[in-house]
């Protein structure tokens, strides 16, 4: 993904779903909830303190391993096992980090204690930690088995996975996008259908509150938990409706008005699950779960949440986010992911890299891919699993309209971040819609402006983007 170069982009054709929590209990494998201070750390015996500079029993070198990731818990266990049960030269420490995750990742650079490798992080986060030395690429180790396992070169994203010309990390699998997610007995009972278009909402859930009677009601969101990004900004994707405008070169609100009245709608009109604007997710799930709500949306996670970690005592189906005309006229963003970023303190980096390998070897790949925590990107792996073992995950795939969409520029603006924004805006009694939109335009273009000036970031234009094939367009960065 260089300039004047097409940008990859991926179809998905499935899913990713979350596994029930399960408590750490073998081997190296350790679950933590440390305070946010280098002697909680080292207190909590995460192993951060020793990363990378002590061998582990005999004359192994310790890899310390953070994640925050605890659905895959009992696979993770298993194949650590097994691989300090066989490396004779390396032992891997892994160490789930249950809260504030990059805080504590970013204090224990700052302390000396950094896990020798973690996971990926956000698009915002990978860029300051990239930006702050914090990480150092993998160009050099990546070998030609990884390589071909893993289709490397088709999945650079720049300012996500790379910078320049150094990689960073490597997805691995792949996440599908948001769906609504229905009870399908509330639905069939009524005789009603999911809607195409996002206008016919607030009529259909507000005709559901009302034959529940207090027992179930039309809609769920978790307001505390990433609510717009859940399923609002991608409901806004498939019509094209992106924060920032590709070809222009700068960010636009403008267009996610529609999806704020609607749910503004939907809230004054009592049609939304009370308290919804206070909950998190995990409630949310499970008032979903026990048929008091009648659409929850969410990406292929749920598949096992809804199965495993909260099994729904409904009958629950899903459908296709409504759009703003009824028609998919953009792509709605696909979340690489299932990858290792490399600690830039590390002192056994090749050992490192080895560690990652193993996570990214076709043996374990194939396991996590078939017991469900994540998708193939590569049409390699894609080929190797057998996909008569994914279950209620089939739900969730052959949707072709999904891509890993170009990276815009990240910036700081003054205030809230356009997500809170819009959300607030959303809420019964919140503040003026087209304030709230003015506000943002002139917040985030007004830290673009300074920050491309600054030499912080660049400008990004693709003026020949097509929201519908948005891997096809020519990039460009400039400095004004």
């Amino acid at each position: 993904m260089r300039k004047g170069k097409k940008i990859a982009a991926l179809s998905l054709a499935g899913l990713m779903a979350v596994s029930a929590l399960t408590a750490c209990s073998q081997g190296e494998t350790k679950e933590n909830t440390a305070d946010l201070t280098s002697g909680a750390l080292a207190a909590e015996g995460t192993g951060a303190n020793e990363a990378g500079s002590s061998a582990a029993s005999g004359d192994r070198v310790k890899i310390t391993v953070w994640t925050e990731n605890r659905h895959d818990l009992d696979y993770m266990n298993k194949i650590v096992e097994e691989f300090n049960n066989t490396n004779d030269h390396i032992e891997i420490e892994y160490v789930v980090q249950t809260e504030n995750y990059v805080n504590l990742l970013s204090m224990a650079a700052n302390s000396g204690q950094s896990p020798d490798i973690f996971t990926q992080v956000n698009i915002t986060d990978f860029k300051n930690f990239v930006d702050n030395g914090i990480v150092q690429p993998i160009n050099d180790f990546i070998t030609d088995e990884f390589r071909t396992i893993n289709e490397v070169d088709d999945h650079l994203y720049e300012g996500a996975n790379v910078m320049g010309d150094e990689i960073y990390w490597v997805p691995c699998g792949k996440r599908s996008g948001s769906r609504f997610i229905y009870n399908k007995e509330i639905f069939d009972g009524l005789g009603l259908e999911i809607p195409k278009s996002i206008g016919e909402l607030p009529e259909l859930v507000k005709k559901i509150t009302e034959a529940g009677n207090g027992e179930y009601y039309g809609i769920i969101f978790a307001g505390m938990s990433g609510p717009f990004e859940r399923w609002l900004e991608h409901s806004a994707e498939m019509s094209g409706v992106t924060p920032y405008d590709y070809k222009t070169g700068t960010f636009d609100f403008t267009g996610f008005k529609p999806w704020l009245e609607v749910t503004r709608q939907m809230f004054e009109d009592n049609s939304v699950f009370p308290g919804s604007a206070s909950m998190k997710i995990d409630p949310a799930r499970v008032q979903f779960s026990e048929g008091h709500a009648a659409i929850h949306a969410n990406a292929s996670q749920e598949a096992t949440v809804l199965t495993e970690q909260f099994p729904a005592q409904i009958e629950w189906a899903v459908a296709d986010l409504p759009t703003l005309n009824g028609r998919i006229e953009g792509c709605e963003y696909a979340n690489p992911n299932t990858g290792w970023l490399m600690s830039a303190f590390t002192e056994h980096p090749q050992e490192a890299w080895e560690v990652i390998e193993y996570f990214g070897s076709e043996e374990v790949l194939k396991g996590y891919f078939e017991n469900g925590y994540s998708l193939p990107i590569s049409q390699y792996m894609d080929e190797k699993i057998d996909k008569s073992k994914i279950g209620r995950m089939a739900d969730f795939t052959g949707a072709d309209y999904e891509a890993v969409l170009p990276v815009a520029p990240s910036v700081t603006p003054e205030g809230e971040n356009y997500r809170d924004a819009l959300w607030n805006a959303c809420l019964q009694g919140g503040p003026d819609i087209d304030e709230t939109i003015d506000n943002l335009n002139k917040t985030y273009n007004a830290a673009l402006d300074k920050e491309v000036k600054m030499g912080k970031t660049k400008r990004l234009v693709i003026k020949d983007y097509d929201p519908l094939h948005p891997g096809d367009g020519t990039i460009e960065y400039l400095d004004n």
